[in-house]
């Protein structure tokens, strides 16, 4: 097999989904890249045949699912793959959007290298390891949405189109929160307006009434009112931060910003291993560089991982046994990839921003700027009318702008 120096691999494994998506990222890598390219498979699992020159097939376990089957080979790529070259793992749904792609062979810097989850660690913590936390969680919203329900006569835009101007509203919000001579700005020019605040040609604020709407005047968001919080404080442990702005819960924690400790004690629990900065900045284990020197830190995570399949404390999940393998390693501290080589679209952010004649996205408002090479789509693949999708997709030739038509 013929496999060049620097080698892309991608691993997929089980639906139709999964290995359409894995050809429309692979049809962006090759218009980009000059490097090689290696597909990491069970092809008795796929439900549709992986169309590629370069496949390595492996009879995973029988007794695992496809998802557990996806995480064995991708942690196991050790094992797999030709000794003697330098490798980048991409996760299918992360997408070659530059021809700097190929410069991401160039940033290995240590003995394996990744690049930042978009999350620190107590975030990213319930949805690797089973606590009550997300169903204590979503106990707290529904009791928030019912008692807004009950004693809030304005709470909800439902009309499509306002909805929009809502998230493009929230938008709007953050970053000027985010410039404070803007912000002062902005709270001056308010605190000047009698009835209305004008914050630009189609979004207004009724300061009396405390709602945000159009120059057509139709609701875009509804502010919470004194006596509405007061009657939800009364019938719940929910409590209103004026200061952040936020409903918090029984113990002071954000509702809508669910964060915990389990994973950490689980780690130290299972394996031994003292996570010593709880709030941790974590790895993203969708692309990551490795070549022979690698082998010993990604056997480590392959066992770890497979450790995991079978505790009914853990989902299935790599990115749990990679804190825990990066810690064990002590590689805590190690230089990460820049998010240029991995830059993580999250469509629920609404600090997720694009200057378009610039060429460059955000995903702080505004204050870092970036051009990436690779963009990690990791949901909402292929939404068209999503602003982010749509900037991805001009980049690319036009037989993958109509993939999804």
């Amino acid at each position: 097999m013929d496999i060049r120096k620097n080698t892309f691999v991608f691993v997929v494994c089980g639906t139709r989904e999964h290995v359409e998506t894995l050809h429309f990222s692979l049809a962006a890598l090759r218009h980009f890249s000059k490097a090689g390219i290696v597909i990491v498979t069970d092809q008795s699992r796929n439900e549709t045949e992986v169309v590629h020159d370069n496949i390595i097939n492996i009879q995973t376990p029988v007794h695992f699912n496809h998802h557990q089957a996806s995480i064995y080979l991708k942690t196991g790529l050790h094992k797999f793959l030709p000794k003697g070259n330098l490798y980048c793992y991409l996760d299918t749904d992360v997408i070659a959007c530059s021809n700097e792609a190929d410069t991401i062979f160039s940033q290995k810097n240590s003995v394996i290298t990744f690049a930042p989850d978009h999350c620190l660690m107590p975030l990213f913590s319930p949805n690797a390891v089973h606590c009550d936390c997300i169903e204590q969680n979503t106990k707290h919203i529904h009791q928030l949405n019912e008692l807004r329900e009950k004693f809030d006569s304005n709470t909800q835009v439902t009309d499509a189109t306002q909805v929009e101007k809502q998230k493009e509203l929230q938008k709007k919000l953050v970053f000027i929160k985010r410039n404070r001579a803007g912000y002062l700005l902005t709270a001056f020019r308010f605190m000047l307006s009698p009835k209305a605040f004008k914050l630009d040609h189609d979004t207004f604020y009724h300061k009396k009434d405390r709602y945000w709407f159009d120059s057509q005047g139709k609701p875009i968001l509804y502010d919470i009112g004194d006596q509405v919080i007061k009657q939800i404080e009364k019938n719940s442990d929910l409590r209103w931060s004026y200061l952040k702005y936020r409903w918090l819960g029984p113990r002071g924690e954000d509702i809508y910003q669910l964060t915990c400790n389990h994973l950490k004690e689980y780690i130290a629990t299972k394996f031994g291993i003292t996570i010593k900065d709880e709030n941790w900045q974590h790895w993203n284990g969708g692309v990551f560089l490795f070549d022979d020197a690698s082998h010993p830190f990604l056997e480590a995570w392959h066992q770890k991982t497979l450790d995991i399949f079978t505790d009914p404390k853990w989902k299935t999940r790599d990115q749990g046994t990679l804190i825990a393998t990066a810690w064990q390693f002590g590689l805590q501290g190690a230089p990460l990839l820049s998010k240029k080589y991995n830059f993580i679209a999250d469509i629920t952010s609404t600090r997720l921003m694009l200057d378009k004649p610039n060429n460059q996205i955000t995903d702080d408002a505004f204050l870092t700027r970036h051009t990436p090479a690779f963009i990690h789509i990791y949901h909402s693949f292929g939404q068209k009318g999503w602003d982010v999708w749509d900037w991805v997709s001009a980049k690319l030739p036009e037989s993958l702008r109509t993939w999804m038509a």
